[in-house]
């Protein structure tokens, strides 16, 4: 390679992964290859833990801070607002990051790259992965990658090519569509969070039969759960969530993409029905495993919640842009009052799928079977026994 990594960094990194047993060992001597320095950009933005806010760090202004953040176990943001804030400006949304190295390398266990094998990248970021990628498959094998954002696939490109990788091909444009299944890959791997029900199938077509797929799956509700797809000969993609992986990732985006923004204004319409429930709001909303039912059967609700402090009575809203039904659930009296309106009653449906779901024993979201066919996708419990 062109680059010189800074002492040990890479080694260190190696050796705190496999210490915490996140590094599975076929993938070590890629890590020790691929120096994550060499693929970060000389400015971006971090947390150092999770109860501060970010930290802006520039690499010529403290060189040292700059290194450990890029050697610790911790995701760097490199882009917000698809690059209309400025460095070191802390922006609204996170666009484009560096992943923390323990969910790289869980994405690759999943993954399960092999010497030879051809492999797509759904999402460049930085490079790094790609560059690991074509560590794990060697000369024999084959990368390629697809950023939407211009400037972040260039900058890619170029620390690919300045670290010595040249035989990764980075393509610039929109994953969803540009990717048509003319070629087809042993290995797919997506980066960006993709909603339930909008799995583009030409990923699918892209992959031979047995080809594995993993991305991480999420919907207004809910993120987290990375699953693992292999595609039949039938043309069809069936996975689980990998177990002991909770992800969350920018979600896919394209061109056009206006986030869309919660609108609280109706929310004390005097024509929202009343009720009462006894379940309190947070206990279906707050767990990982808690949220999932609800997320499949309102896939376009969002929510917030407030417990319930010694300075104020516990609530949660649930919110449906689209149709734009609201529902409102606070504690009064031991009990929670429940307000809704609109042409959906948000709240009784939240609380039928928590309640079909701890029926059936409160299944782990391992357990969901994710389907994406050329007609159909689906998310789905099997029959219990």
């Amino acid at each position: 390679m062109t680059e010189v990594a800074a002492p040990d960094g890479p080694g260190r990194l190696v050796a705190a992964l496999d210490a915490a047993g996140a590094l599975p060992a076929a993938f070590g001597p890629a890590f020790l290859a691929a120096a994550r320095e060499w693929f970060v950009p000389e400015r971006f933005w971090y947390r150092p833990d999770e109860a501060v806010a970010d930290v802006a760090l520039n690499r010529d202004g403290a060189p040292e801070r700059w290194l450990a953040a890029v050697y610790a176990d911790r995701p760097l943001v490199t882009q917000f607002d698809a690059g209309a804030t400025v460095w070191p400006e802390l922006g609204h949304r996170p666009t484009s990051s560096a992943s923390a190295p323990s969910v790289v390398a869980g994405m690759l266990r999943a993954l399960g790259p092999r010497p030879g094998d051809s492999v797509l990248e759904i999402g460049t970021g930085t490079g790094w992965n790609a560059a690991l990628l074509a560590e794990v498959v060697g000369e024999a094998g084959e990368v390629a990658t697809v950023e939407i954002d211009p400037e972040v696939a260039a900058g890619a490109r170029a620390r690919l090519r300045a670290a010595g990788y040249d035989r990764v091909e980075v393509v610039e444009g929109d994953a969803a569509s540009a990717i048509d299944g003319a070629r087809r890959f042993d290995r797919i791997t997506v980066t960006a969070g993709v909603h339930i029900g909008r799995f583009p199938y030409s990923w699918v077509r892209s992959a031979v039969p047995g080809g594995v797929i993993v991305a991480p799956m999420r919907a207004d509700l809910a993120t987290g759960p990375l699953v693992r797809f292999v595609v039949g000969a039938d043309g069809t993609a069936r996975g689980n969530a990998v177990a002991g992986l909770g992800v969350s990732f920018m979600d896919l985006r394209s061109p056009r993409e206006v986030p869309a923004e919660l609108d609280p204004s109706e929310r004390d319409d005097a024509a929202a029905e009343s009720s009462w429930t006894e379940l309190a709001p947070w206990v279906p909303l707050l767990a990982d495993d808690h949220r999932w039912p609800i997320a499949v059967a309102l896939p376009g609700c969002r929510y917030e919640v407030r417990e319930r402090t010694a300075d104020r009575p516990g609530e949660a809203w649930l919110v449906d842009p689209l149709s734009g039904s609201w529902a409102a659930v606070v504690a009064a009296d031991g009990r929670y009052a429940v307000r809704q309106h609109g042409p959906r009653r948000l709240w009784d449906a939240a609380e039928a799928a928590y309640r079909w779901w701890t029926d059936r024993g409160r299944p782990p979201l391992p357990v969901w079977e994710w389907t994406v066919a050329p007609d159909r996708q689906r998310v789905t419990l099997p029959p219990t026994t």
